[in-house]
């Protein structure tokens, strides 16, 4: 699977859906989501059964956290489908591994929730550190780089003027739902 066809992807579900909101796109594709309390470990999963898709997000997450790890299982949804009919895709196998699955995932919802138009514009700040794009566009902060990183790799993104690394592709890893419900000032 190439990073372009991802993009394709995740662009083509943008316009048919006239949405980048990961909910009204879990409801629009017919994926059961269920918020599951008690999750301290986990921070969402994938699973097909029965022919039904669901997708179960831990009620702990932020909520901008939230929308990161529903855009993630939504690209397994659409790129993993028939793998995950077989086997699940939750936290163990999603942050511990750095499978190719995982990084299409992540590569997957930086693209759905991330307009290019929006960040192009934003980049044509001087000024603009990634920290601002992050809280300018309400997404977690190594997304950004890891859209800003695939834009220069399709060369949508001419100018190396930009000093922003890629992300690890297991940044989600270290997050501790616990944590984050403890500190309000996310």
């Amino acid at each position: 699977m190439t990073n372009d066809w991802i993009y394709e992807k995740a662009n083509a579900l943008v316009r048919k859906h006239f949405t980048r909101d990961p909910f009204e796109l879990a409801k629009d594709l017919n994926i059961h989501l269920e918020v599951m309390n008690n999750m301290t470990h986990l921070l969402g999963m994938y699973q097909v059964i029965q022919k039904n898709r669901f997708i179960f997000l831990s009620a702990d997450l932020h909520p901008s956290i939230r929308k990161v790890v529903l855009a993630h299982e939504i690209g397994h949804d659409q790129l993993h489908r028939n793998y995950a009919k077989a086997n699940a895709f939750h936290e163990v196998s999603i942050f511990r591994e750095l499978g190719c699955h995982e990084i299409e995932a992540n590569i997957f919802a930086a693209h759905l929730l991330i307009d290019d138009k929006e960040i192009i514009r934003l980049l044509e700040n001087e000024d603009v550190s990634d920290c601002s794009l992050a809280n300018e566009l309400g997404v977690e902060i190594n997304l950004v780089n890891l859209k800003i990183s695939e834009l220069y790799k399709m060369g949508i993104l001419s100018s190396s003027k930009y000093n922003i690394e890629r992300p690890r592709s297991e940044f989600l890893k270290d997050y501790n739902p616990i944590r984050d419900r403890d500190n309000s000032t996310y």
